[in-house]
């Protein structure tokens, strides 16, 4: 062989691996003995580049589509890069921007690691006109919550088409980590290229916020010639940072980064309705920023935990920095943890406190505070490390079935069934059906009496358990595998029928099964993920959340769908 055509061999052996992942690789042809040659040069190259050697032929490389390039390592649950196999790009684009927060750790987990994981794109182009897939991703990422992530994505992303709306995306995911120093120098870089009233209010912000009143208060002038639509919001609160002046503000409907950063410069707190109406990212942004005092940001702390924004250990942080008084700690067990304050307080005093008695009040109340909101797994998962310190005994049997709900939710199974030994009788039939979910059969025996003797302990002698619910039980322990027969489904549907319950988007609902039993993992989860769950919160229809168990499972994700059939039967009070 020919010393040029070897030297080209080796070199192509040794990046074979990374061509084979964005294209068809080189096709090295040696033509036939006494067969004519060429000498062809390389598709797309310059004047001046090099012919190939005689006899081989070059095929280019596919270009690279960066949209779905990840950061998330296989030891933090990464998927596989064949994720978008056989989904096209144009369904994906349709139905990422439904993928919304919610309350249920489980799909937040899929959610994060949907979004991070690195994989080949869908196939499919881009919209000519509106954001491409990158942009769509992106924007996601920053909207659940993942800001230092969604920045590692950004800039890890070449970037050809229209600028204008990833230089704005830049300065709010600067200004939602606090560094508006940053943000604020890109707003100085790009005021010039762009001619839209949100960058003129970004420049006016940032003014604001060095302190410069003279700028501040021309650039609003020049904002209301230019009949500018008003933002009142805005105005009041850079008006009250340039002229050193006390604002009020009761309501902010739309706390953006701007606002946000505006707010805590003007020294106000946040407003109870940006608390209900802010992303998670808004949230945490409040939460982690150092001005504002820890008081000031309970809400959004526990808010932004709730919706997997906020790490917990820095929602404990938060807790700590809390001042109380003496009289106030003294009284602290009588708190029923009906507002921030109670609880950071309550947590206070079960971290302090070296009798068992007096921790395990303070942590029953603040799980029941947990079951009370609908946020009972971020509550458990808050107390865990302070459950572990507890020995589970007679005197504590009070506690029992609170304690080892929390545990099953924390992934403590082992501590959860000692709990679970010393809740006696009437309790532990209730559990029966959080430990199966939690193990399955690892956990306790299938009764001899079958599914009968499930329901008659998930029903307390004093009440009657609703219809539903004992539907859903029997929906999630089937969903798991578990051996839930014909006869047991006979038996339900003799129940009284239950109010109907609002199905999920009908075309989601039908593609997941497709999705699923095709093995089109990142479609399936998708569509999962978004019809699991309605207004922030799990589904409570036993049909849509038991077959969202049941697609986990089909997908190979068993603990995750045993994760989610339990926080689903403990939203629903089991």
């Amino acid at each position: 062989m020919r010393p040029a055509l070897t030297a080209l061999l080796i070199a192509l052996s040794l990046s074979a691996p990374a061509a084979a992942q964005v294209g068809p690789p080189l096709r090295l042809i040696q033509p036939p003995l006494g067969s004519e040659t060429v000498t062809p040069t390389a598709p797309g190259a310059g004047i001046g580049a090099q012919p190939l050697p005689p006899g081989v032929q070059a095929t280019p490389l596919a270009p690279v589509d960066p949209a779905w390039t990840g950061t998330l390592q296989a030891s933090d649950g990464a998927l596989p890069d064949s994720l978008w196999q056989d989904t096209p790009r144009a369904f994906v684009l349709a139905i990422l921007p439904r993928l919304q927060p919610g309350l249920s750790p489980t799909l937040q987990d899929l959610a994060r690691r949907l979004l991070l994981s690195n994989a080949v794109a869908p196939a499919g182009e881009d919209p000519p006109k509106g954001p491409g897939l990158a942009m769509v991703r992106l924007e996601r990422l920053v909207a659940l919550g993942h800001v230092n992530a969604a920045a590692e994505v950004l800039d890890s992303l070449p970037w050809n088409g229209d600028r204008e709306p990833l230089d704005r995306l830049r300065v709010e995911i600067d200004l939602l980590k606090n560094d508006s120093d940053a943000a604020c120098h890109l707003v100085q870089d790009a005021i010039g290229k762009y001619q839209d009233v949100w960058w003129d209010r970004a420049q006016i912000a940032c003014q604001a916020l060095a302190g410069d009143a003279e700028k501040t208060s021309l650039g609003l002038s020049l904002l209301r010639e230019r009949k500018a639509p008003r933002d009142q919001v805005f105005d009041t609160l850079v008006e009250a940072i340039a002229n050193h002046a006390a604002a009020k503000l009761e309501h902010m409907p739309d706390p953006t980064p701007i606002r946000l950063a505006l707010l805590a410069a003007a020294k106000l707190p946040l407003p109870p309705d940006a608390v209900q109406n802010a992303e998670p990212a808004a949230l945490r942004a409040w939460a982690t920023n150092a001005t504002v005092p820890a008081e000031r940001r309970l809400a959004a702390a526990e808010r932004a935990a709730a919706l997997g924004a906020l790490p917990l250990d820095e929602l404990r942080l938060i807790y700590s920095g809390v001042a109380f008084k003496p009289e106030e700690r003294k009284a602290a067990i009588q708190q029923a943890g009906d507002n921030p304050r109670a609880r950071a307080l309550l947590y206070a005093t079960a971290e302090r406190e070296t009798l068992p008695a007096m921790r395990s009040e303070a942590l029953q109340s603040l799980l029941q505070a947990g079951l009370k909101r609908g946020e009972f797994p971020v509550t458990a998962r808050l107390v865990a490390p302070l459950l572990l310190e507890l020995e589970p005994g007679p005197d504590l049997d009070w506690l029992a079935p609170l304690a080892a709900r929390a545990l099953y939710v924390a992934d403590r199974p082992r501590e959860a069934g000692r709990w679970v030994q010393i809740a006696g009788a009437p309790a532990q039939a209730r559990l029966f059906l959080v430990a199966r979910l939690a193990l399955g059969d690892a956990g306790p025996a299938w009764p001899k009496e079958g599914f009968k003797a499930i329901l008659e302990g998930l029903q307390p002698k004093d009440a009657i358990v609703e219809p539903e619910k004992l539907v859903l039980a029997a929906a999630l322990l089937d969903a798991v595998g578990a051996p839930v027969g014909p006869g047991d489904w006979a038996r339900l549907a003799a129940l009284p029928p239950a109010a109907e319950a609002g199905l999920p988007n009908g075309a989601l609902w039908l593609d997941a099964r497709g999705a699923a039993t095709g093995h089109r993992l990142g479609e399936a989860l998708l569509d999962t993920i978004i019809t699991a769950q309605s207004g922030g919160r799990l589904s409570s229809d036993p049909i849509v959340i038991g077959e969202s168990v049941a697609r986990l499972r089909e997908l190979g994700m068993d603990a995750e769908a045993r994760h989610l059939a339990l926080e689903a039967a403990l939203a629903a009070g089991f």
